[in-house]
């Protein structure tokens, strides 16, 4: 672990505007919409059951495969892969939606 101090007293250099990144990740950005599976102890009957409880989770799709899709938070530069991966089961998905308008120009993603 690395730890950074951060000196908030001496004035801050100059903030410059935010550009892209001079490769775009080639991964598409989607919004997937999924219904969380969830256990609770204190469930007394299934008039308690959630069935509404709709997930929204933005990221990068690394993953679509028949069981899972997966959407990492950050794609790491060099190839070096991916951080914060979540899986989400493809039987809870209700709906992906593409969000990376230069995606919208590749093919697809199956669904």
């Amino acid at each position: 672990m690395r730890v950074v101090k951060l000196d908030l007293d001496t004035p801050q250099p100059r903030q410059t505007s935010l550009r892209p990144a001079p490769v775009a990740p080639t991964q598409p950005l989607v919004l997937v919409i999924w219904r969380d599976a969830f256990f609770d102890f204190d469930q007394k009957s299934t008039d308690d059951f959630r069935s509404e409880y709709l997930v929204h989770t933005v990221g990068f799709l690394v993953a679509d495969g028949p069981t899972f899709i997966s959407l990492a938070q950050e794609v790491l530069p060099d190839d070096e892969g991916y951080r914060a991966v979540t899986h989400i089961p493809r039987v809870v998905v209700e709906r992906i939606v593409l969000l990376d308008a230069a995606a919208e120009e590749a093919p697809t993603p199956p669904e």
